[in-house]
């Protein structure tokens, strides 16, 4: 799927720039702004989130001019591959399979992977619970899909969702058994309700969450990679990105 044009652009002009914004050009980022907190649309129509800031903070650091857009998960490396943006901001599992068709960031975090079930659900047998049963994450990513057949077998029954939402609407109804993420938006958006609860907890194994999560760009993008390097490296480095995950999440991130 190509991009569509008319998607929300947020156009970030941040810190004093070197050069005249005219004359410089301006760093494309693509984000799928479905996945709260990570990032959202806000009824304004600005995009927001925990990426949108993180993005924001590293323009700044760097002195860059960056315009971000809205691009669904299913079209994301499409919009990547044809140059119609520069990185993928939205921040993806590093697994060995990207890391050797793309070039990617240093690791901004690490994210375990792990099932949710309606509280009141007898987890007493750990992954017990919901073998045999349909589960639901968000459809084409492929880390996900081989960690569920990882956990329940080849044979599983994986159904895709353009959203964590839908799938968890699919639960409630009883049509899946069960749905997969990663540990923070379970977290965040279900466990904390005290309506969810994890099956078991959440694994943090590099065989299936890869090297952490970063940003992705085109091979050849050695230079832009570097700049964004020690962009992410400053506001790592000097608490920034704490600050803003604390705002989103709870709690502070490690990329050890």
């Amino acid at each position: 799927m190509s991009l569509n044009r008319s998607f929300l652009t947020l156009t970030v002009a941040l810190g004093t720039l070197a050069a005249p914004v005219a004359a410089q050009e301006s760093i494309l980022i693509g984000i799928d702004a479905a996945y709260r907190p990570f990032a959202y649309v806000e009824p304004s129509g600005a995009l927001t989130g925990f990426e949108v800031e993180l993005a924001e903070a590293v323009c700044a650091a760097i002195e860059a001019r960056c315009e971000i857009s809205n691009v669904p998960w299913d079209g994301i490396f499409t919009a990547l591959d044809s140059g119609a943006i520069d990185m993928v901001g939205t921040t993806v599992t590093k697994t060995a399979a990207r890391m050797e068709a793309y070039d990617t960031s240093v690791t901004i975090y690490n994210v375990g992977y792990g099932f949710i079930v309606p509280e009141g659900t007898d987890v007493s047998g750990g992954m017990e619970a919901i073998e045999g049963q349909a589960i639901g994450t968000i459809v084409g990513t492929e880390a996900y899909y081989a960690f569920i057949r990882g956990m329940l077998g080849e044979e599983a029954d994986i159904r895709g969702y353009d959203t964590i939402d839908a799938a968890v609407l699919d639960l409630d109804a009883g049509r899946i058994g069960a749905v997969m993420s990663d540990n923070f938006q379970l977290q965040d958006q279900f466990v904390s309700t005290g309506d969810y609860v994890f099956v078991a907890e959440p694994v943090f194994d590099p065989q299936w969450t890869g090297d952490g999560r970063g940003w992705i760009f085109r091979q050849g993008s050695a230079e832009l990679v570097a700049r964004m390097d020690a962009g992410l490296e400053q506001v790592i480095g000097d608490g920034t990105m704490d600050e803003i995950a604390m705002r989103y999440f709870g709690m502070a991130l490690s990329s050890e």
